[in-house]
């Protein structure tokens, strides 16, 4: 029940193959653009994130996949699909990080979890696709369900962070929205103080005023 609320909440990306831009007729020109504009794209984010440790150690993670997809002798579609599937969600770290040095534990919490994830996925990558023909065959049916499984970790760690996210907006709502009714309390308070002095300021003109007229008076 719980998954089911927040799949109605949050919006996943869905498995995308991303294209690179100008990529040739040709499948193996395709491939090699497609190959270079990832690792460009990889060690940009690689030396961005310097300055903050945890999505470092996620991007690291995230290259030693491509790697292991680059060198893949079997499954190598399976490989990609996950290499590019953990590449899409370190996309979406990135752009929703804020300053390292202001990030809420829950999404740091969130971001530790996907790099010990990466771990498990690659360690698992290597032993289906860099393994000899004839043990892959022997353990087919294992290796199926271990894709699964690794597709299914990096969805439900990618819906976590998506849900740490949420509540670092909800927060930063709610603090808005205090700051909000702080200075609508003020503008309030200063207006009545005006008020107030004007009124005063009224009357005691209005006493002159008066005294005046009975002066003047014959």
């Amino acid at each position: 029940m719980a998954r089911d609320w927040f799949r109605g909440r949050f919006h996943f990306s869905p498995r995308v193959q991303l294209k690179p831009p100008g990529a040739r007729s040709t499948k193996t020109s395709h491939v090699n653009t497609f190959s270079d504009a990832m690792w460009t794209s990889l060690w940009a984010l690689k030396e961005s994130s310097d300055a903050f440790p945890p999505l470092k150690s996620a991007t690291g993670g995230v290259v030693a996949l491509w790697e292991i997809t680059e060198r893949a002798k079997y499954s190598r579609t399976d490989a990609l699909d996950i290499a590019l599937r953990t590449k899409e969600i370190l996309d979406v770290i990135a752009d929703s990080v804020p300053d390292g040095a202001t990030i809420p534990p829950p999404m740091l919490k969130s971001i530790k979890a996907f790099t010990v994830i990466l771990g498990e996925v690659r360690c698992n990558l290597e032993d289906i696709a860099l393994t000899a023909w004839h043990s892959r065959v022997v353990h087919l049916r294992r290796n199926e369900r271990t894709v699964q499984e690794m597709k299914a970790q990096l969805d439900d760690v990618y819906r976590d962070f998506l849900m740490s996210s949420a509540l670092r907006v909800e927060a930063q709502q709610a603090k808005i929205a205090v700051q909000q009714a702080k200075q609508q309390t003020r503008t309030r308070l200063d207006i009545s103080a005006a008020t107030g002095r004007l009124s005063s300021d009224l009357s005691v003109l209005l006493f002159y005023s008066r005294f005046a007229v009975f002066l003047a008076s014959p």
